[in-house]
């Protein structure tokens, strides 16, 4: 029936999540978010920076939990016009 599973639907929903606090600066959730300050990354300039924590409390956060995946994503979906848009072109790449 291919229905996706709890756990795609849980990365997609903190993926727009994180797309709404990065497109929107007065977002009060954008402060969670490091931009990697580094120029010298590949891939798209919306790139997390990794955040380093001492407890496992902190791992499960949003902002570590979607770390990997936001920053694997193509340049013309983290720079989406609309969130409608970023999710139309993540359905599309997550189903290739």
């Amino acid at each position: 029936m291919k229905i996706p599973t709890l756990s795609n639907r849980r990365v997609r929903g903190d993926l727009i999540t994180t797309f709404q606090a990065m497109s929107n600066k007065s977002s009060p959730i954008r402060k969670l978010f490091i931009l990697n300050s580094h120029t010298l990354t590949r891939g798209h300039s919306f790139k997390l920076a990794k955040e380093k924590f001492k407890t496992t409390v902190r791992q499960h956060f949003l902002s570590n939990r979607v770390f990997q995946q936001w920053n694997s994503l193509p340049e013309e979906i983290v720079s989406s016009q609309s969130t409608m848009a970023f999710k139309i072109k993540y359905d599309i790449y997550s189903s290739q």
